[in-house]
């Protein structure tokens, strides 16, 4: 007995060595080797074991199975994968995106082709047979003409979207140019007195033509001054602006560089001024529009107030007036009759009670 169970030690002992050295390509055979480990333990418990020695078949299954061959003791050591279950909401969800992209793919369609459709309709309508070419013909010339109109608009758009990207960039390149030439101060000051103007130019009261002719408050002359103005300043800086690092100056040359300086000071300051005075114009003509807009609004109070005394003046004063206090008379033909009803009525009771006592 001893020696058998000392050959069953030695053979286990021989398949996990044997186990270990296959390492991973035992562990791929997944569950197959899950179940045939239980079906060894179980063929130990019954056949296999030794009388008198303790069973371990249900927490170490391996030490009960009998003597076998490498390969069917190694399966005791592998270890168990897991094996992953497909769900059921994957496929729900494919299911559901295919639905609704066959929906938009319908309606896409139904964009398309609804010219040819109707076409035909009314083809078929006005007496064209089904199938005929008259048919047809209608139905793809409306089609074409629905094409075509999408062709159009797709072309638009494009013509519209590169021009205002044209526009942008042109607006930034000049911008760009402003600041090379004007510097970052005076590039903001131009484009203050540009805005001014554009805004004198718009309002209604230089539609209207209460500023007189549009060539008499153009400020182009004004524009070109303070950009001119500007250049000379920003050129002047630019060469004054090495000045720092330059030493042992005459007193000539100090005298240039303190010019150099009250020069660009007059500049700016008369640039300065010239704005200042379109921004002054540009909110006299926010005035005139202000005054504009209330004199149509009080011309719009007043005709509706003269509409509303056309109609409740012969509502309150007309001919067909009548007295607020002036008695009703079907109200008084109503009560004395249901007086005359009641008082009848209480002397036939009284003459059928008397007649009853009697």
């Amino acid at each position: 007995m001893r020696g058998a169970a000392g050959g069953r030690a030695n053979a286990l002992s021989q398949g996990r060595g044997e186990g270990r050295a296959l390492g991973q390509d035992e562990t791929e055979r997944g569950g197959q080797v899950v179940f045939i480990a239980a079906e060894q333990a179980e063929h130990g418990r019954h056949l296999g074991a030794v009388p008198g020695e303790r069973d371990h078949s249900d927490s170490e299954p391996c030490r009960t199975l009998p003597a076998q061959p490498a390969a069917v003791s190694e399966l005791c050591v592998l270890s168990v994968p897991r094996i992953s279950i497909p769900t059921m909401g994957a496929k729900k969800t494919d299911d559901g995106s295919s639905i609704i992209w066959a929906i938009l793919l319908f309606l896409l369609f139904m964009v398309v082709a609804w010219p040819y459709f109707l076409g035909t309709w009314l083809a078929v309508s006005l007496g064209a047979s089904n199938p005929s070419t008259a048919r047809s013909v209608t139905g793809w010339v409306l089609e074409v003409l629905w094409l075509g109109l999408w062709v159009w608009f797709g072309v638009w758009a494009w013509l519209e979207n590169k021009r205002k990207q044209d526009e942008a960039r042109r607006l930034e390149l000049l911008a760009q140019q402003r600041k090379r030439e004007f510097g970052s101060a005076g590039a903001r000051l131009y484009e203050q007195a540009d805005a001014s103007v554009s805004k004198i130019a718009a309002s209604e009261a230089a539609r209207t033509g209460w500023l007189g002719d549009p060539a008499d408050f153009d400020f182009r002359v004004d524009l070109e001054a303070i950009a001119s103005n500007l250049r000379r300043a920003e050129k002047i800086r630019t060469v004054t602006a090495d000045a720092s690092s330059i030493r042992d100056f005459s007193p000539a040359d100090k005298q240039m560089l303190h010019d150099a300086k009250v020069e660009i000071a007059k500049l700016e300051n008369s640039v300065k001024q010239r704005v200042d005075l379109i921004g002054k114009c540009e909110q006299q003509t926010v005035d005139i529009d202000r005054a504009l807009r209330e004199e149509r609004e009080s011309d719009v109070m007043a005709k509706r107030r003269e509409d509303l005394r056309g109609r409740l003046g012969p509502i309150l004063y007309g001919s067909q007036k009548m007295p607020i206090d002036s008695p009703s008379e079907s109200a008084d033909v109503v009560t004395a009759r249901a007086t005359a009803f009641h008082e009848l009525k209480a002397l036939i009771d009284k003459h059928r009670l008397d007649a009853a006592n009697d």
